[in-house]
């Protein structure tokens, strides 16, 4: 039988390295996070032209079509017409223009990240804007999958600034 003595060592070792190994998971997921918004977060200082030309260079991608979010002077309308099997989304994209910092944000969310989310009524939300603030827990994935790939939103968030969203 092992000495008192020497079963405390063992478990404060056991406990040192149980904290060393929680600072290291620590360490490893804050890098992460900060390579995954490093990646998925391009801003640019951009003129007001060239960012005019950039939106309009998206939204011919989508013309005709109905946005998923319409801003109506009743507030917002989500449009749950379309029918048939969801189509998995592979991208939520984000375009956004700062006309005081002249800054053109683009956030790109893969849709693995979107799954993890839990689906039973939860919100999608790009805060920052207060258009979907508004929208809060009446979207969620599920409509953004009957939806299917297109255009989400076209509109204006915090300061008038332009905002689109779409997923692919």
């Amino acid at each position: 039988m092992a000495e008192p003595n020497q079963q405390r060592k063992t478990w404060i070792a056991i406990v040192i390295a149980s904290v060393v190994a929680v600072c290291l998971l620590a360490l490893m997921a804050i890098g992460a996070a900060v390579f995954f918004f490093v990646r998925n977060i391009d801003t640019n200082t951009v003129a007001p032209e060239t960012a005019s030309a950039e939106f309009d260079r998206v939204i011919a991608r989508f013309e005709g079509q109905t946005p998923l979010i319409e801003l109506k002077e009743s507030g917002i309308v989500i449009n749950r017409g379309r029918e048939g099997p969801p189509r998995p989304i592979a991208l939520l994209r984000v375009l956004a223009y700062d006309r005081a910092d002249q800054q053109l944000v683009t956030v790109t969310i893969p849709g693995w990240l979107l799954r993890l989310l839990p689906d039973s009524g939860s919100s999608i939300s790009v805060d920052g804007t207060d258009i979907l603030r508004e929208a809060r827990g009446r979207l969620t994935l599920s409509d953004l999958e009957r939806h299917g790939p297109g255009l989400v939103l076209d509109g204006r968030g915090q300061r008038d600034a332009p905002v689109l969203i779409w997923t692919e």
